[in-house]
């Protein structure tokens, strides 16, 4: 095979070729993909079609695999006769022992999996952590292909679990607790809900003498499922707990109750006090500051009956928007507004699905189904085990009830796909910091920053009416500098709350010199909340919004940008959009774009962290 090459799947895709990283743009990404994920095999044309335009190809769809097959061997460059074409499609070939990380990654697995059988701890541990090497993030997290990340991705993320599991099961046989709980932290930190995880990292703070850390982690988690499902932990990992507990160990202290239930409000056990739960108004509090947003709050509550007032599907809204501009706030007070209104007002359904975080993954959309299921009563012993078959209880449990499903952060319509009932008494909102564009009837609701008198509006009921009155200047000023985001002008307002002294001049001054890391509240800030969209991108998708910060001016173009990136405009003109798709880039008129000024100070700030890497290429302006 002609050229020394490495493939990686087990995270963005990655290219090398004779070491140098290669920039594939997104649809030949896709295709790539899906030759990748069956190596030195014959893929044909109409599944390859189905991968790269998420099952709606378009006509001309074989002439387009055609041209984007040119093109990835021209990326390949000495690697290019990789690419076979075939009769009926095309095929990669590739050295699946040293060229290609998933393919490592399951005979490692393997190979883990037949030494456990053999009670062979030391071979376990070491293939396991071989594999888990290979990890570098979710998998195909860059690839925009409903099929593949459906079909080849859980199963990938399965077995990092079952992995890591089986590595920290072997340490511990082998007397290496500390090994086994570091990994085990750190997959539970990804992995908030899934108790087997749990289960196990208790069991290895126990057998290191660390007793109180080990019901430490059960208190957590018991909240966070408590929190993020409404539902109790399941009996695997209550067992373990009480197995730590000990002979007449008492349970802690539940949390706050909710207060007793009235007449109309089915939350309840079984007679013998051990059935299941049902947690059916799981909305977060309202917020008496929600100021603005009048013709947006407008449109999501006709939403909920539709242009006729009887609606024949189930309503599904995207609100849509850069990081810091709302979307939650005002999805919340949507729902409120509903159930005041009497819709709703017995079925209300809340996932935070954790899209955007930097500490944990996106939420498994089977996952998150059987926290549904748990809440709306379905005992943990008739959940059933697949996605498929989770998503179709969901949707008989839902049907002919009037619900309500706020589904936030979403990742991406693969998470958000499963989850959508089928009732025409049901609505769905759904907040993402990226366009959804490829979930099927649903509208979308994108959302921009404050009008600048709502900006003053959000400002005066924040921190008082007559405050902002007194300085209008000032106020203003704060709430220019603060982009009109709802995010950071709450946080400015809670940075003067805790300086009793300023006024709003000095908070407009302190804004002023210390740009977007002066807003910052506690545990909160809008730099973080940035770097979390910054974070999900592809390295090369990342450089090129550093390069956006050293372009000469905020006006940009696919020309400007090409020169400035070594890029084709064609090429340019997809990076750019991916953007608008992500909401890290706004787009005004057809073919120009430009950075919300936060945003720009953002860019600036992480392209300084890079020195070398933002210079324009040699010869170019």
């Amino acid at each position: 095979m002609g050229g020394t090459i490495w493939f990686g799947l087990l995270g963005p895709l990655e290219i090398r070729v004779a070491g140098a990283a290669v920039m594939v743009p997104s649809r030949v990404r896709t295709l790539l993909a899906s030759l990748l994920c069956r190596p030195n095999q014959t893929v044909g044309v109409d599944e390859l079609a189905d991968a790269v335009w998420s099952n709606r190809p378009p006509r001309a769809a074989t002439t387009t695999l055609r041209s984007h097959v040119l093109r990835l061997r021209r990326l390949l460059g000495e690697a290019a006769e990789r690419v076979e074409t075939t009769g009926s499609g095309y095929r990669i070939g590739l050295d699946p022992h040293t060229e290609l990380d998933a393919t490592i990654f399951t005979a490692k697995g393997e190979s883990a999996r037949g030494a456990a059988r053999r009670e062979d701890w030391p071979t376990v541990s070491h293939s396991a952590a071989a594999a888990l090497e290979l990890w570098r993030g979710v998998p195909l997290s860059d690839v925009p292909s409903d099929p593949l990340h459906r079909d080849e991705v859980p199963g990938w993320l399965e077995a990092r679990i079952e992995l890591t599991e089986l590595a920290a099961h072997a340490d511990l046989r082998l007397g290496r607790t500390a090994e086994a709980i570091r990994g085990l932290r750190r997959l539970g930190a990804e992995e908030p809900h899934r108790e087997g995880v749990h289960a196990l990292l208790i069991e290895a703070l126990a057998a290191a003498g660390r007793r109180a850390e080990a019901l430490a982690v059960y208190r957590r988690v018991r909240a966070a499922l408590a929190a993020d499902l409404g539902i109790e932990p399941g009996p695997q990992i209550a067992a373990v707990h009480q197995r730590v507990l000990g002979p007449g160990g008492a349970e802690p202290p539940r949390g706050p109750r909710r207060a007793p239930a009235g007449p109309a409000e089915p939350v309840r056990r079984s007679q013998a006090g051990a059935g299941p739960v049902t947690v059916l108004r799981q909305l977060p509090a309202d917020l008496a500051t929600f100021t603005g947003r009048g013709a947006e709050l407008a449109a999501l509550l006709d939403a909920a009956t539709g242009p006729a007032g009887s609606p024949a599907t189930v309503q599904v809204t995207v609100i849509e928007g850069m990081a810091g501009v709302g979307k939650t706030r005002l999805a919340v007070r949507a729902a409120h507004e509903l159930a005041r209104a009497g819709r709703f007002s017995q079925l209300q359904l809340y996932v935070n699905l954790r899209g955007f975080s930097r500490d944990h993954r996106p939420l498994d959309p089977s996952d998150v189904l059987e926290g549904l299921l748990r809440a709306l009563g379905v005992d943990e012993s008739r959940v059933p085990a697949g996605l498929d078959a989770r998503a179709a209880l969901f949707r008989d449990r839902l049907h002919g009830r009037e619900a309500l499903l706020l589904l936030d952060n979403a990742a991406g319509e693969p998470q958000v796909r499963p989850l959508v009932p089928a009732g025409p008494g049901c609505l769905v909102l759904v907040t993402s910091r990226r366009r959804l564009a490829g979930l099927d009837g649903a509208s979308a609701l994108p959302l921009d920053p404050l009008s600048p008198p709502e900006a003053v509006s959000l400002l005066a009921a924040t921190v008082g009416a007559d405050r902002v009155a007194a300085a209008g200047e000032a106020a203003e000023r704060i709430t220019r500098l603060c982009g009109r985001l709802p995010l950071a002008l709450a946080l400015a307002a809670s940075r003067l709350r805790a300086r009793p002294a300023w006024g709003l001049p000095d908070l407009a001054d302190h804004l002023e010199h210390g740009g977007i890391r002066a807003l910052v509240a506690g545990d909160r800030s809008l730099r973080t909340a940035f770097d979390h969209s910054y974070r999900g991108l592809p390295e090369p998708a990342r450089r090129f919004f550093r390069l956006l910060a050293v372009h000469p001016g905020r006006d940009y173009t696919a020309h400007s940008t090409a020169e400035l990136a070594a890029l084709s405009p064609a090429s340019a003109r997809e990076a750019l959009e991916s953007l608008v798709d992500e909401n890290l880039l706004i787009q005004d008129r057809a073919e120009h774009y430009r950075l919300h000024d936060l945003l720009h100070a953002f860019a600036v700030e992480t392209a300084a962290a890079h020195p070398g890497t933002e210079e324009p290429p040699a010869g170019r302006p």
